[in-house]
């Protein structure tokens, strides 16, 4: 078997908090990084290669992300701020005022609405479309949020510190299922086919089915535990 090398891509000053990949477009696909150094970067995916920073938060920015064809960014930053860039140019295109700091950013898949997450204990939906009217609000967190995602265009998932994973019907801003957890969620990610949730808190990986969510707003999970 061939060695294989892995790739460095230095650039950022301080720690690197979040990465999102792009799907693949156009035969490419990319990713972007979060960052305690306030600078989001994008780069070539299979390279590393950088292709441009991001400039215009005041603070770390704790979640990044990509749209479906990498033309848009999001960012959630320490500034109270989630904005949206022009991936091509670098400019922000709009800018989204929190009460307190932005953590996870999410576009849906139709592309047309972005999920943050606040420290303030609140989702909020904003309509890309619509940027100056006010966003839906999901409520029932009790901290801080971590992580949130969509699986369609209409379920969200999302964790806090609370120990909970909640699954949110936007139609109707409610919460349609809870998970508990043993630990406080440190990541969560959707798969590509938005088949399968993957759930990390403590020593635990859990496994979320998401095909049935959103006919019968229940579901399956297979747990895997680490080695100690």
């Amino acid at each position: 078997m061939a060695r294989q090398y892995p790739l460095s891509c230095p650039g950022h000053t301080r720690p690197v908090v979040h990465l999102h990949y792009s799907g693949i477009t156009n035969n490419r696909f990319y990713f972007i990084t979060a960052s305690k150094d306030g600078k989001p970067m994008l780069r070539q995916g299979d390279t590393g290669d950088w292709i441009g920073t991001f400039e215009g938060h005041k603070g770390a920015v704790w979640g990044a992300c990509l749209n479906s064809d990498a033309s848009r960014a999001a960012t959630g930053a320490a500034d109270f701020t989630a904005k949206v860039w022009d991936a091509l140019s670098g400019q922000i295109i709009h800018s989204f005022t929190h009460k307190h700091i932005v953590k996870p950013v999410d576009f849906s898949p139709s592309n047309q609405l972005l999920l943050t997450g606040c420290n303030d204990k609140l989702l909020r939906v904003f309509d890309l479309s619509k940027p100056d009217v006010e966003p839906q609000m999901l409520e029932g967190h009790n901290s801080s949020l971590r992580c949130a995602v969509w699986i369609s265009n209409n379920i969200v998932a999302s964790c806090a510190e609370d120990c909970e994973v909640r699954i949110w019907d936007v139609r109707t801003s409610k919460t349609v299922t809870v998970v508990p957890t043993d630990n406080p969620v440190m990541s969560m990610e959707m798969s590509r086919d938005g088949e399968l949730l993957t759930v990390v808190n403590g020593k635990l990986v859990t496994f979320i089915r998401t095909s049935s969510i959103a006919a019968k707003h229940n579901m399956s999970s297979t747990t895997a535990h680490a080695n100690p």
